[in-house]
């Protein structure tokens, strides 16, 4: 932001200054398509995340990033422990994200971040475990007819056909 605007106050408990910053998210038939997410500047060309995307792979909230090249995917330094679960869907019964915030707040410690159309952003510790998760989110599917996926897990993130790992979640 420019000094010409205060910058925003987060809607958080701890009511800290945020800046909006952009990250890649891919390419279009007509350019980078970029993605605004709330971050904290921890200074140096280092941001934490204060949400997780609703758009962009490899990033979740908590996570500590740098972005070397804007059109290019940012740099991840530091897991925040989150894992980034995102939703597409053309709608969503509004009792249904009702109900799948509710779930993963009080049964998972996690947050919804981020809501457009029928597409949700959603960060879930990762200390939880994948079976209380998979409770949940399947249970929204089953309900839905709407998948879900984890984000942030692929080693590869830029190609779908490979589905190797990362394994962050495991040192947690």
């Amino acid at each position: 932001m420019d000094d010409m605007n205060p910058k925003p106050r987060a809607a958080e408990p701890h009511d800290r200054d945020f800046d909006v910053i952009y990250v890649y998210a891919g390419d279009s038939g007509d350019g980078p398509v970029h993605e605004e997410l709330p971050a904290r500047d921890a200074g140096q060309g280092v941001y934490e995340l204060l949400a997780s995307p609703g758009l962009t792979l490899n990033l979740a909230k908590g996570d500590l990033i740098r972005i070397d090249d804007p059109d290019r995917p940012a740099t991840v330094l530091e897991r925040g422990g989150n894992y980034c679960i995102q939703i597409y869907g053309s709608a969503i019964p509004g009792d249904e994200i009702e109900r799948l915030e509710y779930e993963v707040r009080a049964g998972l410690g996690g947050t919804l971040d981020g809501r457009h159309g029928g597409s949700l952003a959603l960060s879930v510790p990762a200390k939880v475990g994948g079976e209380r998760i998979r409770v949940v989110f399947d249970g929204f599917t089953e309900r839905t007819g709407i998948a879900w996926y984890y984000a942030n897990i692929y080693r590869n993130f830029e190609d779908p056909e490979d589905e190797t790992l990362l394994d962050w979640w495991l040192d947690r």
